[in-house]
């Protein structure tokens, strides 16, 4: 217990639930001569953020943005100064011991995702890398410059090792597929590609993507938008419906799946408003809207199928029961069904005069 910080940092950057009820808080200083951050456990929920109530605390060396959960005892961390690092709770979750670390990024991370199996995690930064480590021994084996400015987030498959997803202030977004010797394939953007290696867009998105993720047991994927968009689909489509959210007025800042109830899609913003839609496979409608933070919501995290927490930059963290707040649809955020206009035949009949590169091994798109 000696080393719980005396205080907490204002700044409420992440918020990660584990199964048995207790969270995870990260938070950072951002202010003041050290650019310090920490790490929070709390058993009980409620009473977070107070620092006398919380099981564990540790000050890091550096403010961070996101920190995930290993497995039921382990936090990876990614850090301000290029770093990552991986934590362990132990005594019963009453202390914070630091396993491991490598900084290996040139300019702060942004993102970490952790592998399905969590031996291999995925890492972004804004020094334009994507990183892919092996956490057993705690260094990166692949490193790769795709995008063309800051990476701000990576979301990897929950059942598939191999994928995972990366969005980019360069307007992009990428499908990774680590079994391919060319692993990286464009999934399109804002502003359009440059060059044809489009398998699936993300229009109607109109601004730069900010926040990515995989829908569980599911192709589809969410990316929000700097302007509050919010855009679903599939990634396995060239064409067909896309739905489309007016969620927010400014960015978006996380995104979130229920895993236990996949229709359901959390974001926050920072207008400081929480939303969560309902999606089905051509619809979706907004059933819980919160305004009650006073600045950026940053981390939302879902505990059960029901309750979602969220926390922000106005130091509080808020638990909400989805079902209870359930709105009308006088209250529901603009969606839109996106369609291609031209028929079946005529889409056929465009696919097989192009040549599409899939995957990055140069095979021809299916027109099925």
């Amino acid at each position: 217990m000696d080393q719980i910080p005396a205080a907490m940092d204002r700044h409420l950057d992440v918020i990660q639930c584990r199964k048995d009820g207790g969270i995870l808080l990260g938070a950072s200083g951002l202010t003041g001569r050290y650019w310090l951050g920490s790490l929070w456990y709390y058993a009980n929920p409620d009473v977070a953020p107070d620092v006398e109530k919380c099981t564990a605390g540790v000050q890091l060396e550096a403010g961070f943005k996101e920190a995930v959960w290993l497995d039921g005892t382990k936090v990876l961390v990614g850090l301000d100064t290029g770093g990552i690092a991986l934590w362990e709770l132990v005594d019963n979750f009453h202390t914070f011991v630091h396993l491991s670390g490598a900084v290996e990024h040139d300019d702060l991370v942004t993102s970490v995702g952790v592998v399905c199996g969590g031996k291999r995690a995925v890492s972004s930064g804004a020094d334009r890398c994507v990183k892919v480590w092996d956490l057993e021994n705690m260094h990166s084996t692949n490193t790769y410059k795709a995008h063309s400015d800051v990476v701000e987030c990576v979301s990897c498959h929950a059942t598939e090792p191999a994928l995972f997803l990366s969005c980019s202030a360069d307007g992009r977004v990428f499908l990774w597929d680590m079994r391919k010797s060319r692993p990286v394939t464009e999934l399109g953007g804002f502003p359009p590609p440059m060059v044809p290696v489009v398998t699936v867009d993300t229009a109607p998105l109109q601004h730069s993507p900010k926040q990515v993720t995989w829908q569980p047991q599911s192709h589809n994927f969410a990316v929000g938008g700097e302007c509050g968009q919010v855009v679903v689909k599939d990634t396995r489509k060239a064409v067909g419906a896309t739905l489309s959210f007016s969620c927010h007025s400014r960015s978006v800042t996380k995104l979130s799946f229920c895993p236990e109830n996949p229709r359901l899609l959390a974001s926050a913003s920072e207008d400081g408003t929480a939303v969560v839609v309902s999606i089905d496979k051509e619809s979706g409608r907004q059933i819980f809207r919160d305004t009650s933070h006073t600045d950026f919501v940053t981390g939302l995290s879902w505990h059960g199928n029901d309750n979602l927490f969220s926390c922000g930059w106005d130091s509080k963290v808020k638990n909400h029961c989805v079902s209870k707040s359930e709105q009308t649809s006088e209250d529901c955020v603009v969606v839109q069904m996106e369609t291609d206009s031209i028929d079946k035949e005529n889409v056929k009949k465009k696919i097989a005069k192009i040549s599409l590169v899939c995957n990055g091994n140069g095979a021809e798109l299916e027109s099925t």
